[in-house]
């Protein structure tokens, strides 16, 4: 078949080799170590977010809007792949084989290439192939089928072709289109089903006749279905000898193994077979040996208790009649049975016979008992050879009246591939009697009657007259008469769960007795519950002994379901066995059966004239639905079918009513996992069966779709003219019109941040997925901030919803707080601002003016200072740009606002130890001009400006020891620039001459090396530039069109070998954030760049508006880039500590301090100490008195790591001496 499909190449319009096998996008192996928690952090404006794993995964984000496009998913969705967008509609998609699907609908093109429906689309060669080349279908093909025996899809729907109507198929083979065998349906009709039952195909639709109406006529006065209503008996159980030990008879007990019954070196043997139970056999089986030189001649067959030889019946497949024997019985071998095989139709291979029928084929032979007797053991003797030797390939038991055993065990069937046996299902404790064939349960009762009973579930295959006996064991047998109950016994019809049966049969019977239960005509399968009742005794009786032991069904009659000559008739349900038609000659039709009076033609033959039909197998049943009135039911009914191998190629059908039908037409069908899927116009069964609601705001009625598994269901309120059924993330999910019903959880489908979909038509085949639609998936779930661990996407930074927000700005704290900022209102109010320890999550009470966002976050010794783009209020404190928070009493510090058109605060640091160093975009700070960059004295309260001849924007700043370095967009003595460097120590400021090479704004900056003359790299709105200590590089060619947000420098766990180390060392890997388009890969919203080429990261999603990353979380202390050294140059300010120094001592200010005396090292010590403890009472008195009637959580006091751990100087120990 593979090779047949490849050949389809040559028809080649389209391919996407690339495409479906999309490659895998490398994960970068980072070094977190560092790092609290060994997790890094994304904030921005996003609901979800994605690893990206491989090329093409930026297409299921809302950023590419596509609404119509054709999808491939394999295995368990975790990739998907766009096949292009399609021009018109997919109205289905149906598996042809498991890696080819065949498209339908109205469309002319997928994505760039020109394909038209009806097409195929082969996964494995990665080709779409239309099957109409030369345009010669005049209208629409709505159903199709896949018929593997013959390798061709039958197509149908309201079409003419090659002046046929309604059907035509292709032959993968010739690869050519053709008109069916019977030349399509009559000129005014259309085909909505094809389905396969067995060998044969069905079609279902709007016709009363054929193309070739001369092969409905029949000239058979024979029927061509046989039935066999009798049932085999297990031999799971049974014993077998044989006069040979080492034959293996047991071998027969399952006779399709392969294994055989062999007896070498004989032309004679005897085999015994015991069963476990008494059987009133109605015909044995008997399979003679495929080796020609052990095949049995003569045969007798001895059973017990009756110790004699049977009298058989079986047909000649000489004569095609009854033959009789006894004593000696013949086998034919297998030349003759396949030379008299040639020489007979199917229909005179077999006879009925009482209440079953005997036949034979090329494998075995009938023989059916012409008297009725139990028996319980068989000897099967074997008496002559065709050669030298004696062997069986199976040997089966047949019984027309069958049981069915509470035993379970009992009712197993030998081969663990029967599709069709009796069961039962046990409630409460059970253990089997003295002689194992019946099951006893001792009951207490004192509590009241629990619980206990018995299923029986009878193999009931087909609708006609039956009786069902109930056997209970007598008392006596067990010594429980004393103790017996009384047992309630009720009847199920197994479709319609209606009550057929139901009466109280008490147990205390001394000897075996059985009770009647049914004497009736059953359309269906039944189940027989039997439950303990009640106790015989009144009063204390403590126990019940409920016994169980089998019911026996005998069927009398089956329903007539097979005619005879004449003309076959046909009404929207066609019948069509391939096989009948090999030696087909339309020249001359006359006298052959090509066509037959099967019982699915006639079912349809029965139905009202012009029936429109739909069509539905599922679990051996045929489901038909549509516009007709029948004896069946309205609009609705099943036809149960059986496709047991037989040896001719009609199925034995029976139609049988499934709640009288439906009140409305029915306009579709569709199996799913699980059931059938009904739509169309309808409200009601027409028996008023109860209807149960899956949705929950049902009234009772179906309102036009419907669910059906043997009750029925209804979905409320859905109006709708198709489904499809697509499976995603390993749910699956029927999508409506304008609604999804979610059928493993039961509830109506809402679109999410991880899964958002709309699919108009799908295929499932194997792994392999089809589907048309829309389509938005995410890994996870993203709530403005997301934390990152190595190799896991680690979970959301608060739970707190936050909705039409962003988070722009986060600061690490200490390893137990961290605080984030932006524009955004969380679920239980906190606005703008939050401190994160643990699991809380912390507001401060601020009044926020309307477009006032958080820009910036930094924290020096106990201060938090938090930048915006606007005011408000903090405490008793107007503000505008700059809010300072002391972490320890939790109050506002007063602060002279920022002044401009648009205040915006970009970056914060710490100089010697005095002044807020603040960058951004303004004119003024308090009193003082100063634009862009500004110097707050945190111990005189005012701003001033130590950079004279400044001016312009600032985005980003480091500094470098006593050196600040600063992006932007600035002036500096008349020069622009967009880098710029400061040395406070140094009166002469002379510029690295390769700044003045930036021809952008700088937004970010990395100083690679810690110096302004090594490794720097630097990004502006959309382009990233690295200088490798000589000249600049652009390295943002490949992000042609991204938006730039955050840069930052990434450890790996080992060294990349591809990178030199020029643009940053070997061990490291750029990483980049924003709106990112990269070349080859698509939408990103982080990537990384590994020296020689970018490659996606993460890719993040928002339901109404573009996501975006506004910043890499650094999850760790951070303060060093920020704060400088110690000034020495004179010229400058004087400048007062009022806060420990965070970062470490330089090497001028050691030089200076020289040695310190012993008892200034005790004082030192002594001061340490003392602050230590001080800071240990001030955490507890916060606790202690806090005011509870805040609205936010207060903080839990702490002192920088540093504070406590530097040199303090002498100047400020011997102050407080």
């Amino acid at each position: 078949m593979k090779h047949s499909l490849v050949l389809l190449a040559t028809t080649l319009l389209t391919s996407y080799a690339q495409i479906l096998r999309p490659e895998i996008v490398p994960y970068p192996q980072l070094d977190l170590s560092s790092f609290n928690n060994q997790e890094i952090g994304l904030l921005g404006d996003f609901d979800a977010l994605s690893q990206y794993k491989y090329s093409g995964a930026s297409n299921f984000t809302n950023q590419n809007n596509l609404t119509n496009n054709l999808y491939y998913t394999e295995g368990d969705n975790d990739r998907f792949v766009t096949l292009g967008e399609v021009d018109g509609s997919v109205s289905k998609i149906l598996p042809i084989t498991s890696d080819t699907f065949l498209l339908l609908g109205n469309f002319s093109s997928i994505g760039d290439h020109s394909v038209s429906a009806p097409a195929m689309f082969n996964i494995t060669s990665n080709y779409f192939t239309r099957i109409d080349s030369n345009s010669s279908i005049d209208g629409s093909v709505t159903t199709g089928l896949y018929d593997s025996s013959e390798n061709v899809i039958y197509l149908g729907g309201d079409f003419t072709f090659n002046d046929t109507s309604s059907a035509a198929l292709y032959n993968l083979t010739s690869r050519s289109l053709q008109s069916t065998l019977f030349e399509g349906f009559d000129d005014n009709s259309h085909v909505n089903s094809i389905i396969k039952v067995g060998e044969n195909i069905i079609f279902g639709g709007q016709f009363n006749t054929l193309g070739l109406p001369d092969l409905l006529s029949s000239t058979s006065d024979k029927s061509n279905i046989s039935v066999t209503t009798d049932q085999l008996v297990s031999l799971k159980y049974a014993t077998f000898s044989s006069s040979d030990d080492n034959s293996s008879p047991d071998s027969l007990a399952c006779p399709v193994n392969g294994q055989e019954w062999s007896v070498s070196g004989s032309t004679a043997a005897t085999l015994d077979i015991g069963l476990p139970y008494t059987v009133m056999p109605s015909k044995v089986r008997i399979y003679n040996s495929a080796n020609n030189d052990s095949q049995i001649q003569l045969f007798r067959l001895i059973t017990a208790p009756a110790d004699s030889i049977m009298n058989l019946t079986y047909v000649d497949p000489a004569t095609g009649e009854f033959a009789y024997c006894d004593a000696w019985c013949p086998l034919l071998d297998s030349n003759s049975l396949n030379d008299a095989l040639e020489d007979t139709d199917a229909e005179d291979r077999v006879l009925p016979f009482g209440d079953t029928s005997l036949s034979w084929n090329a494998n075995y032979q009938d023989f059916g008992f012409v008297n009725s007797l139990d028996v319980y053991s068989f000897i099967f003797q074997a008496l002559q050879s065709y050669g030298d030797g004696i062997s069986l390939a199976g040997f089966e038991i047949y019984q027309s009246s069958f049981p069915t055993y509470a035993n379970n065990s009992l009712n197993e069937p030998a081969c663990d591939s029967s599709a069709s046996y009796s069961t039962t299902d046990l409630n409460g404790s059970w253990v089997s009697s003295s002689n194992g064939q019946y099951l006893m349960s001792t009951v207490d009762v004192t509590d009241g009657i629990p619980d206990v009973g018995v299923t029986f579930y009878p193999n009931i295959t087909y609708a006609g007259e039956y009786s069902i006996l109930m056997y209970t064991p007598g008392c006596s047998t067990d010594n429980t008469c004393d103790y017996r109950g009384i047992v309630n016994v009720t009847v199920y019809d197994e479709v319609t769960n209606e009550i057929i049966y139901t009466d109280e049969i008490w147990q205390t019977n001394t000897d075996e007795k059985y009770d009647a239960l049914v004497y009736d005509h059953l359309d269906n399968p039944v189940r027989v519950e039997m439950n303990l009742m009640s106790t015989v005794l009144s009063g204390n009786q403590e126990q019940v002994v409920v016994v169980a032991d089998r019911i026996l069904t005998t069927i009398y009659s089956i329903d007539q379901i097979i005619s005879h000559n004449g003309t076959v008739s046909i009404n929207g349900i066609f019948e069509y066995s391939p096989s009948n038609f090999t030696s087909l000659d339309v020249s001359n039709i006359t006298g052959s059966d090509f066509v037959g009076n099967t019982s699915i033609n006639l079912i349809g033959a029965s139905l009202s004239d012009d029936a429109d039909i739909q069509l539905a197998y599922y679990h051996n049943r045929i489901y038909v639905g549509g516009d007709f009135e029948s004896e069946y039911g309205d609009n609705f009914f099943a036809i149960n079918v059986d496709e047991s191998p037989s040896s001719n190629s009609t199925i034995s059908a029976n139609a049988s009513s499934v709640n009288g039908g439906l009140d409305g037409a029915i306009t579709d069908l569709q199996v799913v996992s699980n059931g059938v899927l009904v739509l169309g116009d309808f409200e009601n069964t027409n028996n008023e069966t109860e209807i149960h609601s899956l949705s929950g705001d049902s009234d009772g009625s179906f309102s036009g779709a419907a669910f059906n598994n043997g009750s029925w269901f209804s979905f409320g309120d859905v109006d709708s003219t198709s489904v499809a059924n697509v499976t995603l993330k390993n749910n699956d999910y029927w999508v409506f019109d304008n609604q999804t019903w979610d059928a493993e959880n039961s509830t109506w489908y809402s679109p999410s941040s991880l899964l958002a979909f709309n699919v108009s038509a799908a295929g499932k085949s194997g792994d392999n997925t089809l589907f048309v639609g829309a389509l938005r998936t995410s890994d996870a779930s993203g709530n403005k901030g997301f934390m990152l661990s190595n190799s896991t996407l680690a979970g959301n930074i608060t739970s707190d919803a936050l909705t039409n927000s962003t988070i722009t700005s986060g600061w690490f704290i200490n390893e137990s707080l961290s605080v984030f900022g932006g524009d955004f209102v969380t679920q239980s109010g906190i606005t703008n601002l939050f401190l994160k320890s643990g699991n809380e999550t912390i507001g401060l009470d601020i009044d926020w003016d309307g477009n006032t966002t958080v820009s910036k976050l930094f924290s020096y010794g106990s201060k938090l200072f938090i930048g915006t783009t606007g005011g408000g209020s903090a405490g008793d404190h107007d503000f505008n740009g700059v809010i300072v928070y002391n972490l320890n009493n939790q109050t506002f510090q007063s602060i002279d606002s920022l002044d401009g058109p648009e205040v915006k605060v970009n970056e914060f640091g710490y100089l010697n130890r005095t002044y807020l160093v603040v960058g951004g975009e303004f004119d003024s700070a308090g009193s003082q001009d100063c634009s862009g960059l500004c110097f707050y004295n945190m111990n005189e309260t005012t701003w001033t400006q130590l950079i004279d001849d400044f001016s312009g924007t600032v985005n980003t700043f480091r500094f470098l020891n006593n050196t600040l370095v600063a992006g932007g967009d600035f002036k500096y003595q008349n020069d622009d620039l967009n880098l710029f460097a400061y040395d406070f120590n140094s009166t002469n400021q002379e510029q690295p001459s390769h700044f003045a090479d930036i021809d952008f704004e700088v937004k970010k900056m990395l100083l690679v090396d810690n110096t302004t003359s090594g490794r720097t790299i630097v990004s502006g709105e959309s382009s990233i530039s690295a200088y490798d200590g000589s000249s600049w590089h652009s390295i943002s060619a490949d992000l042609e069109g991204s938006t730039i947000e955050d840069i930052q420098l990434l450890d790996l766990e080992s060294s990349n070998g591809m990178n030199n180390g020029s643009l940053f060392d070997s061990d490291q890997v750029l990483f980049v954030s924003g709106n990112l388009t990269i070349s080859k890969y698509g939408y990103a919203n982080v990537a990384y760049f590994n020296s020689t080429a970018w490659l996606p990261f993460i890719i993040t999603t928002h339901e109404r508006t573009t996501a975006t990353i506004s910043s890499i979380f650094m999850n760790k202390d951070q303060s060093a880039l920020y704060v400088s050294g110690s000034l020495t140059n004179s010229t400058r300010p004087s400048t007062t500590s009022s806060s420990t120094p965070t970062s470490s001592t330089t090497g001028s200010e050691k030089e200076k301090s020289g040695k310190m005396d012993r008892g200034f090292i005790v004082l030192v010590s002594l001061a340490s100490a003392v602050g230590t403890i001080g800071v240990i009472g001030a955490i507890g008195s916060f606790f202690l008195f806090k005011n509870k009637k805040q609205e936010y959580m207060p903080l839990e006091p702490r002192v920088n790591e540093m504070e406590m751990l530097d040199t303090v100087p002498p100047e400020n120990l011997l102050k407080h001496v």
